[in-house]
Formats: structure tokens, sequence, C-alpha cells
């Protein structure tokens, strides 16, 4: 079908924030303008939570254009941020050649974010990690600019080292382990300064891990053998022998970090696997050993009105590939 020109639609398309009732039009949505079917679970377990999920925009005959966004908080110095991560940013294929500012993609876009992001708004920033054609649209409107940058690094699994395991001991994490996984994330908070870091509480791991509805992933807890005292968690998820494992979440000081990422390359070795990759930010990458490879994936984007405050406070993205809801 042609294009749509932007006068055709500009008194017929209205903007609205989304229901539950928009559920299975919003995921034909999706399929149709990204080409494969997104599960109705997933799509619950990202906004079943949430008044507001996303704005849209239709039309007489269904919807056009939806904007989406997860509430994630995050800590700084101690203190909780409410912030916002963009997500299924989609438009209906064939509203896709209209682009102008009153075409409703980018009402929808325009909407959310200056209802729902920045001072005296129900978030403080929006983020999201987009496409490079999102990405170059977004910083051209104004919605976000980058302001970090995600790296793919890559450490062989036959580098894990054994005589460690003599000092530690690790096991799965179980949903009764509440009460260490929000110790491990008090203690984080308090050791990593002038950090922007994801609530990684036990809420979030049992949501985010534990209750995924598409994908399956392992959690341990490492603890000192003989004192039996946990000192991190971390998250795995197996992509197969054609593409190793993946280091999802790290939870703990940052002195242990190395720790667990050395029990993660045993248990990526003991499953035939022959490398451990992991999607981290600066930050994170400085508290871990080298990789053997390292390639910039993504960037970081922010609103930028937060990415001032970030660069006049010198603050730093403390972000894992558990960060993204594609993962």
């Amino acid at each position: 079908m042609d294009a749509m020109t932007d006068n055709q639609h500009s008194k017929k398309w209205q903007c609205r924030w989304a229901t539950p009732h928009d559920r299975d039009a919003l995921l034909a949505l999706f399929e149709s303008a990204f080409g494969q079917p997104m599960p109705g679970g997933l799509w619950q377990w990202k906004y079943a939570r949430q008044k507001k999920p996303g704005m849209l925009a239709y039309i007489e005959d269904g919807i056009i254009a939806y904007y989406g966004g997860m509430p994630r908080t995050f800590s700084l110095n101690g203190k909780a941020i409410k912030a916002v991560q963009i997500c299924d940013v989609m438009v209906a294929p064939k509203m896709r050649g209209i682009l102008t500012r009153r075409g409703p993609f980018m009402q929808t876009a325009d909407t959310f974010l200056s209802e729902q992001a920045g001072t005296d708004k129900p978030f403080r920033f929006a983020f999201g990690f987009p496409s490079d054609r999102h990405a170059r649209l977004g910083e051209k409107t104004g919605w976000y600019t980058r302001s970090g940058t995600f790296l793919e690094t890559v450490w062989p699994a036959k580098l894990a080292q054994p005589h460690l395991s003599v000092w530690f001991k690790t096991r799965p994490l179980g949903l009764h382990d509440s009460t260490t996984v929000n110790t491990l994330w008090q203690i984080m908070q308090s050791t990593l300064p002038d950090c922007l870091i994801p609530r990684k509480d036990a809420d979030f791991f049992n949501w985010r891990y534990h209750r995924h509805p598409s994908y399956a992933y392992t959690t341990y807890v490492v603890s000192r053998r003989w004192r039996n005292k946990p000192v991190g968690i971390f998250a795995l998820r197996d992509h197969g022998p054609g593409h190793g494992m993946e280091l999802m979440d790290l939870l703990g000081p940052p002195d242990t970090l190395p720790i667990l990422l050395n029990t993660a390359l045993r248990i990526t070795k003991r499953a035939g696997r022959k490398r451990l990759f992991s999607w981290v930010t600066p930050a994170v990458l400085e508290r871990l050993p080298t990789p053997e490879t390292t390639q910039t994936i993504s960037g970081v984007y922010v609103t930028p009105d937060y990415k001032q405050k970030i660069e006049e406070q010198h603050l730093h993205w403390w972000l894992m590939g558990g960060d993204t809801d594609f993962h």
C-alpha cells in the first residue's frame, strides 16, 4: 500500500494513552511493523503493571503508531530516581512516510515525553537503546541524545580459574533468597558513587529472570565457602553451542565482580560453551578482568535535560544486557 500523505490523515487520527484492551491490536501492529510476532505473554510482562504503558495514535480502522515505556527506578548516591525506559516504538508500514512534526509517529513521542519525562513529571528522565534510525530521528527532533555506550565484551571460557572454587561455593538463586538479594543490592548502591544504577532488588530479579515468559535464565549466588557469606549474584542466558553463554547481570560490591565473572566462566566451560559474552557500559567493564574482544554495540540515549546533569556531575551509567527488554 502506498504511504499516506500527512494531509490525508492530519484530521482523522488522534492520540490517546493505551489501555489493556488495546493489547491485541498493538500486538498486530508490532507484527506488521517488525515482521515478526511478539508473544502475548511478553507484552503482559512488560506492561501489565502500568496505568499508562504508552501513547498510541489511531484512525477509524485501527492503531497506526505506538510509543511505549517501562518504569524503572535508578539509584544515584543513595537517592532513588524514577525513570522510564522507552521500548516498542513502532508505526504502521502505511504511515512510515509521514515523519513531520504533526504526523502520528512524531505526536505519540512528543506527547509521551512531554507529559511523562522531566522535572516535576512522573519520571525524571526517559532513556533507551534505539536503533540507529530512531536514534538519528530522536536527536534531530530533540527527544533524546546519546549519553553513553553499550559494549559487547567476550571472554573465552578457557580463561576460567579453577583454583578460586576452593574459596567460594555456588548455588542456584531461589525465590526464598529475597533477603540475600536485597542485602547485596544495598551494599552495591553504597559502593558505586556517582553511578546511575538500575534497581536490582529481589522484586527486580524475580520479575526479570524468574518470571520472564519467553527466555530461560539461570541465576546463582556465590558465597565464601567457610563462612557461608554471600558475596554476589549473577544471571546467565545460554544461547547454545554456536553463540555461547551471555552474562546478563551482576550484583555485589565492585571488588567481588571478578569472582562472579570467573564463576560464570566456569559454568560456561562446564556447559560446553566456548565463550561468555556480555553487554556492559564502560563503568561496569572497568571493574572486570580485561575481555578478549570489545566492540561498541549500541548507544545509551537519554532526554537532553538529564544528559546535561550527567555531564555536569560526571555521572556514569551502570547498565548490562539484563537492563534491556530484548535480551
